[in-house]
């Protein structure tokens, strides 16, 4: 790295000398609390007497929820507060061991593993009051397949029988096209294989064998739905099948979650209150705690070195390894001609990233460890590939395209090359400085913008880009949700936090028409190999075809992967029982929210 590239990314972030990371401290503690409600365990190691205002608050994000629709939900700020207001069958306990939730016991399977059978606890309510019957679990399932609606996590759903009918090629669930005709759809829907036999049991027959279809019964987008709730944009369109429900929802201020009255779990909430404030960036979260505002923080990676080095705070912190991962898509052109943006210089006149070769070059020109040094201030590990580090698939060693700035250019000459680009600034050579703008997208008040700084400054420096030719923008979270698989950029911000740890999970991302591929990466020799991993039983043999699937992407540089995540959190030490786990969403513990008690302070 130049040392304008150092000082461009400092305007950004805060960069210290130290380049290694603080030390790790453990996990915090899991306790839950205690039978008698009156002392509790910390998550930090102490004990003491509860508080009197058992409310807890929390930054939740910089901008409301995208939705609080189970079926349309696909980002980390909405499934934060659907994990705390909704369960469903089953779900995943804090060392990720699939676990009875809604349901009695794990599926019974049968009928070759095409057939799972679930029987709903007695007695479950929805905060309303209202029974939980298994038909409501059936219409999750209808809600997600609708064709009509294009939820985003559909395609999680393709193993369903009946769902290739509906949703066809356009989610990556067969070859067909996805019906248009009102009557059809609705006559399909109803034939699809989650049925309700009766009001304690659910039933799913799936088109094949998939081993891994009870983790996505463990998912939001399976929670059961009350027939009445049908709009899911204020605190009185949402009934709550989980240990909280919302009391008020002051849009872009602030979330207020209150014990479910009919929770049916074991462990009931001894917090009265939970408050999801709203508003401001990651720093001016930060900010809030060091005031005494908030409970729980992430650390940006702007203030990782600052608080390891605050003798207050540094022994507040607490590192957690996460089932996460950064990466930035490159738009692959391979979904049709309207979803790959225009730009000059190809001869074809779009993005250059349709390009093998480009896309290599870009990934060269990077220097991962030094992104993770600077960017997030020296923790977390260099991804070279999909599948995460503890999940089966992960391939550690498989790097084909390491940091190196001549190969880069060998790959950027061939590419403008065969893109067609001619000499258009007449300094008689084709350089990158050939092509127009590149439209390079992030999503604002994020802390990303360092991050997309270091991206564009190293592929200027290394690879001769001009200085104007990275067209930076950024949008609101929801907008950019939508405008990133439409195809808007030419590169985008994009990260992805396992819905459940299985290669399955991951690789999806890369899947022909799958809902959340927004690279708009389409390989059918990946293909085919992915859908082969998911029908093996042998768990040797699944893994290695599931790494011979991501190979095909890693080879084809379908994205740029950059780091495996670990987040550092500040953990007020009155916080108690705070039950921590690497699926944990925007703040740490909020996946059992219910385990949490406070301290007197």
């Amino acid at each position: 790295m130049t040392k304008r590239l150092v000082g461009l990314v400092g305007v950004a972030v805060i960069v210290l000398a130290a380049c290694t990371s603080g030390n790790a401290t453990t996990a915090p503690g899991t306790s839950g609390p205690n039978a008698s409600g009156s002392t509790a365990s910390s998550g930090t190691g102490g004990t003491g007497n509860l508080a009197k205002d058992q409310t807890l608050k929390l930054y939740l994000s910089d901008t409301d929820p995208a939705t609080l629709d189970p079926a349309a939900a696909q980002d980390s700020v909405s499934i934060a507060v659907l994990g705390a207001t909704q369960r469903g069958l089953l779900y995943y306990d804090k060392d990720l061991k699939l676990v009875p939730s809604l349901a009695e016991a794990l599926p019974e399977i049968s009928d070759g593993g095409k057939k799972l059978t679930f029987k709903l606890k007695a007695g479950a309510k929805y905060s309303d009051g209202n029974p939980i019957v298994a038909g409501d679990v059936v219409r999750a399932f209808q809600r997600l397949l609708d064709p009509r609606v294009a939820n985003p996590y559909a395609y999680i759903a393709c193993d369903v029988a009946g769902a290739a009918e509906l949703l066809g090629a356009a989610q990556g669930c067969g070859t067909g096209d996805t019906p248009t005709d009102d009557a059809t759809i609705t006559d399909l829907l109803g034939k699809i294989g989650a049925t309700a036999p009766d009001d304690t049991t659910v039933v799913m027959n799936l088109a094949q064998p998939a081993t891994y279809f009870s983790s996505i019964m463990a998912m939001w987008v399976a929670v059961p739905q009350e027939e009445s709730e049908t709009a899911f944009a204020e605190a009185a369109d949402l009934v709550s099948s989980g240990p909280f429900m919302v009391k008020d929802w002051q849009h872009n201020a602030q979330i207020t979650l209150v014990p479910n009255p009919n929770w049916y779990g074991d462990v009931k909430p001894t917090l009265t209150e939970v408050d999801y404030l709203i508003g401001g960036d990651p720093e001016a979260a930060l900010a809030q705690y060091e005031q005494g505002g908030i409970d729980t923080v992430v650390v940006p990676g702007t203030s990782i070195r600052r608080v390891e080095q605050d003798a207050t705070l540094k022994e507040q912190i607490q590192d957690l390894p996460q089932q996460a991962i950064t990466y930035y898509d490159f738009n692959n052109c391979q979904a049709g001609d309207d979803k790959c943006p225009a730009q000059t210089g190809p001869a074809n006149g779009k993005s250059a990233t349709q390009n093998k070769d480009f896309r290599i070059a870009l990934t060269q020109a990077v220097n991962k460890q030094q992104f993770i040094d600077l960017t997030f201030g020296g923790i977390g590990s260099v991804a070279n590939g999909m599948v995460m580090p503890g999940i089966p698939g992960y391939d550690a060693d498989y790097n084909p395209y390491p940091f190196d700035v001549a190969a880069a250019k060998t790959h950027m000459t061939k590419a403008l090359a065969d893109l067609g680009v001619t000499d258009t600034n007449a300094d008689g050579a084709v350089t990158p400085a050939d092509l127009g703008t590149m439209k390079f997208g992030y999503n604002c008040n994020a802390g990303h913008l360092p991050r997309v700084a270091f991206l564009a400054e190293a592929w200027r420096t290394g690879l001769g880009f001009g200085e104007s030719q990275f067209d930076i923008s950024c949008s609101d979270f929801a907008t950019f949700l939508q405008e990133r698989p439409a195809g808007k950029y030419n590169i985008a911000r994009d990260a992805w936090g396992a819905d459940f740890p299985h290669a399955k999970n991951q690789l999806d991302l890369l899947a022909c028409g799958s809902g959340n591929n927004n690279s708009q990466y389409c390989n059918p020799a990946f293909d085919t190999a992915f859908k082969a991993a998911a029908t093996i039983t042998d768990p040797a043999a699944q893994e290695a075809k599931y790494i011979e699937a991501q190979r095909v992407a890693v080879d084809d540089a379908a994205v740029l992967w950059l780091r495996f995540g670990v987040t550092r959190y500040l953990v007020q030490p009155y916080v108690s029982g705070i039950m921590a786990s690497s699926s944990d969403h925007q703040n740490i513990g909020d996946v059992f929210l219910e385990t949490i008690q406070l301290l007197e302070h």
